[in-house]
């Protein structure tokens, strides 16, 4: 290789010998750290329990921990033969294929990346209720590329880690306690007394509300020829959504029941022009 010179004779002196030894430790290291890493890891993942890791994204961690450490290996190598010059001659050269490398694998690193961030911090964990984004469901795979989710709705969304990580995620599973709040639109015609002691009725007849903490029933909106009532209390987050559909059928039913009338809602149609 032009520019650089190398004396291959002083490699061999006697002298040398402990830089010799010294790489042979080296690559000790290194094969006893590539040999045992993989048991190291499927340990980790008995551990973390709560925690679904997939098969195939461990043994690309596994693959990837690998090279860095036979990169490792290398460098040292050449690092104690004093051979760094020949290092950067090699590097120049490759220079243009790492840096199509590098584009080519640039969202595939991110993605890796932001997984290990995410199995570390553990914003969530397999099983919770979250809302990442538009996306509300229950996490149902986290793995070191992708996040899925089953939608309330039914579909299952997978989304790019590298997304994920910079998305405010909401959490509605790690807080053991969830406020149920229900508006309920009234006719102005309705007594409204009546219909404030049935809501709040309703809510402490409610067996899953969390007793130490108060209820709130009040007025929250007067509009469109409708009285708006809120009424506000809470649940153990386990049972928040059966709650509020209890609930809301709850009042329906009672409502109906002692001929207290609920508004009917008011669509507004807008006309927007665009020059």
């Amino acid at each position: 290789m032009e520019g650089v010179n190398i004396n291959w004779g002083a490699l061999f002196k006697p002298e040398y010998g402990w830089r010799i030894l010294e790489v042979a430790i080296t690559w000790v290291i290194v094969w006893l750290l590539v040999r045992y890493l993989s048991r190291l890891l499927e340990r980790l993942d008995e551990r973390v329990k709560s925690v679904d890791i997939d098969t195939r994204d461990m043994k690309t961690l596994d693959k990837l921990l690998d090279y860095f450490f036979i990169a490792i290996g290398i460098l040292v190598t050449v690092a104690i033969f004093n051979l760094t010059s020949v290092l950067y001659s090699m590097l120049t050269a490759a220079g243009i294929v790492t840096i199509i490398i590098g584009f080519a694998v640039r969202d595939v690193a991110a993605n890796f990346i932001s997984g290990i961030f995410i199995l570390l911090d553990q914003p969530f964990v397999y099983g919770d209720s979250v809302k990442i984004g538009e996306f509300s469901g229950t996490v149902q795979r986290i793995s070191l590329r992708s996040t899925e989710i089953v939608t309330f709705d039914g579909p299952i969304v997978s989304m790019p880690n590298s997304i994920v990580a910079t998305t405010p995620v909401v959490n509605y599973s790690i807080n053991k306690e969830r406020r149920v709040n229900l508006t309920v639109a009234i006719s102005q015609e309705t007594d409204l007394r009546a219909a404030i002691e049935t809501l709040r009725r309703l809510a402490e007849k409610e067996e899953r509300r969390i007793p130490e903490k108060d209820i709130s029933l009040f007025v929250s909106d007067v509009r469109d020829g409708a009285i708006i009532l809120t009424v506000m209390f809470y649940t153990p987050a386990t049972v928040w959504a059966a709650v509020t559909n209890d609930l809301r059928r709850s009042i329906v039913e009672e409502f109906k029941k002692r001929g207290l009338e609920l508004a009917m809602p008011v669509y507004k149609s807008y006309n927007v022009t665009v020059n």
